[in-house]
């Protein structure tokens, strides 16, 4: 069963109930099809999840009554934040996002890179429909944390941002050697994980990540799509932790 969301404000705890509203509300109601006395399961993206008795219906939200809640559901203990270039395919990038989400990814970036050919960043109504992208993604994998999804920023501002974390690895298609096994790491919280433009990091690039202690990984011999290279890096990493 898939989950849905709602927001933390929703949930009232002192009568034990929740509220479903926005696009939520509607793909329950109308796309659905669910009716009083159905349980559902809600998730406030902040680990809990709830299981829910439908108790009423109006004509723009769900009120539903909490039968039981668990907490923090098959989410991993790595905060694993995702740095990327965005695309000129925005449909690409979507796909993207919401991959990235349903495999586990708790922070997405995007990132300017010399390369990149989206340069602007995100209109409000892009920034919106990304979010529902991840809201979905989080339900139907049925995830419990609501991934963070910022607006495009610069690569020093990337530097900088990152400059606290140890754990840091840079996919780049001329890494030296073939694709090797990322050793179990053991004792980690954080994992950045950046991945390049459809025109590839300039050398340049690379040598200032190297000097802020980003290690060079190989996906390797062949050439993959940005979009590819993105999900099989946050695969990896999972997989090894």
């Amino acid at each position: 069963m898939e989950y849905y969301y709602t927001e933390p404000g929703n949930v009232i705890k002192e009568s034990n109930t929740l509220t479903i509203k926005g696009f939520e509300y509607r793909h329950i109601v109308k796309v659905l099809r669910k009716k009083t006395d159905d349980i559902i399961k809600i998730t406030d993206g902040i680990r809990n999840i709830y299981d829910c008795k439908i108790v009423n219906i109006t004509k723009d939200s769900v009120l539903c009554k909490i039968v039981s809640t668990t907490y923090n559901l098959y989410e991993s203990n790595v905060d694993l934040k995702l740095y990327v270039s965005p695309l000129r395919n925005m449909d690409r990038f979507e796909f993207l996002v919401e991959k990235a989400v349903e495999l586990g990814v708790n922070e997405i970036q995007p990132v300017i890179t010399k390369h990149t050919i989206q340069k602007s960043t995100f209109a409000k109504a892009k920034m919106e429909r990304l979010q529902k992208i991840i809201i979905s993604a989080m339900g139907q994998s049925q995830r419990c944390y609501l991934p963070k999804m910022n607006n495009i920023i610069s690569f020093e501002e990337m530097i900088a941002f990152t400059e606290k974390y140890d754990t840091k690895y840079v996919y780049y298609e001329f890494a030296k050697g073939k694709r090797g096994i990322i050793r179990k790491l053991d004792n980690v919280e954080n994992i950045c994980i950046f991945t390049g433009p459809e025109g590839g990091f300039e050398e340049k690039e690379i040598q200032i990540l190297l000097n802020n202690n980003w290690q060079v990984r190989s996906l390797g011999e062949r050439k993959l799509r940005s979009e590819t290279a993105t999900i099989l890096s946050i695969f990896e990493n999972l997989n090894n932790i």
